[in-house]
């Protein structure tokens, strides 16, 4: 999961930094799905988020990594509480969600 800005912002270090080559992975964070359920529903426990996924994997089968973008010397300004906050605060505001 990656917060939009983050992706631009990548997609801009990559195209100016001299030593970037080849294609690279863009990912802030690697959540299934009982663990993005439990965070929701701890950050947010107005909304009632189901947390009973019995037939999904406890943790990622796959691990989406962000090592060369890294190495290169990229830094993810945002993290999953800020995306979803902002994402609730965007859903508020346009009377999609109640307070």
């Amino acid at each position: 999961m990656t917060h939009v800005e983050d992706v631009c912002l990548a997609h801009i270090f990559v195209a100016e930094k001299a030593s970037a080559s080849g294609r690279y992975i863009c990912c802030g964070a690697n959540i299934c799905v009982p663990e993005l359920a439990n965070f929701l529903n701890k950050r947010y426990p107005q909304c009632k988020v189901p947390t009973d996924f019995r037939d999904f994997p406890s943790k990622s089968k796959m691990l989406l990594s962000s090592k060369k973008l890294v190495k290169e010397g990229f830094g993810f300004k945002h993290g999953i509480e800020e995306i979803y906050d902002q994402s609730m605060e965007y859903l508020k505001a346009k009377g999609l969600l109640q307070n």
